[in-house]
């Protein structure tokens, strides 16, 4: 059982990290008070629409109540990057479904991505620079990560990072309720928490050093093959086939004829458990990076 609890432990881990870092790049809309004087020659767009209606009021209300300090819960949403083009606030972002009204984003696509709102008050009209955002790959380079600017904030970004939680604790928690020898022993040995934070560092780093994991493989592959091969082998060792398979390698069973004869009848057995540890530990992260290069390769 002990290798069983290390297959599932790796199959569970390696997708975490995956979901992690993987980068869908939908498309995402930024929206942005600006500043009452700023005008065209700044970068804004020569006419504005003007917008009414209780869903822009409580929608718009959100921006400015980051502006100014309130609005706590959607905090999240904020770029760290600074505004220009006469912004006075940061710049939020939202899923095009999240947006009040279908038509802004018909007259986004007709204005070429970005548009100016603006509302109604009593000190003037506010205004509001909405813009459609969308990054491919060429976004990511290895060791400056995501480039794109402003970045979203890493929760649209990054959307699988809850699920992503979810399988690094599913892993643990069959890791740990699992029984086996080991744990009667005293669990995993300094040096095999050490195997199994190499395995974790080898194959994540790659896909933070480059921003995104499906970049890893098609923007960073000269950082991410060595660190895998490496990977590889320490996943090996941690694993341990040889010691943790349920009928071990070159172990005779008790009242046996002979070592050699019993190696020999061990080794089928083996090399299927092998296999099938392998299939366990390997198969949950190349389904995901074969589904990820298909539907996520921008």
């Amino acid at each position: 059982m002990e290798l069983l609890r290390r297959a599932l432990l790796i199959g569970c881990t390696l997708p975490a990290l995956w979901l992690f870092r993987l980068a869908t790049l939908d498309p995402l809309i930024s929206v942005v008070r600006v500043d009452p004087v700023a005008r065209q020659g700044q970068g804004l767009p020569s006419a504005s629409s003007l917008v009414a209606g209780p869903e822009w009021d409580a929608f718009l209300g959100n921006i400015d109540g980051l502006e100014q300090g309130l609005g706590k819960r959607n905090y999240w949403r904020t770029s760290e990057d600074l505004p220009g083009v006469g912004g006075v606030a940061r710049w939020v972002f939202f899923k095009p479904s999240e947006m009040p009204a279908g038509v802004l984003l018909q007259r986004l696509a007709a204005q070429g991505g970005t548009t100016l709102v603006s509302v109604p008050g009593r000190e003037g009209d506010r205004r509001y620079l909405v813009e459609q955002r969308e990054w491919t790959g060429k976004a990511f380079q290895p060791g400056r990560g995501f480039t794109g600017k402003p970045a979203p904030p890493a929760t649209l970004l990054y959307p699988f990072q809850y699920l992503a939680l979810a399988c690094l604790f599913a892993g643990v928690a069959l890791f740990v309720l699992i029984p086996s020898p080991t744990k009667a022993r005293g669990g995993l040995s300094p040096g095999e928490g050490a195997l199994f934070a190499m395995v974790l560092l080898l194959f994540g780093g790659p896909l933070v050093a480059t921003g995104g994991s499906v970049q890893a493989l098609t923007r960073g592959l000269v950082v991410t093959v060595p660190s895998w091969l490496l990977a590889a082998v320490a996943l090996h060792f941690f694993a341990k086939p040889g010691l943790h398979a349920p009928l071990p390698l070159l172990q005779p069973a008790t009242g046996g004829p002979s070592v050699d004869s019993e190696a020999a009848g061990h080794l089928p057995t083996f090399l299927r458990w092998g296999f099938v540890m392998l299939a366990v530990a390997t198969s949950p992260l190349l389904a995901l990076v074969g589904a990820s290069l298909t539907f996520w390769n921008r």
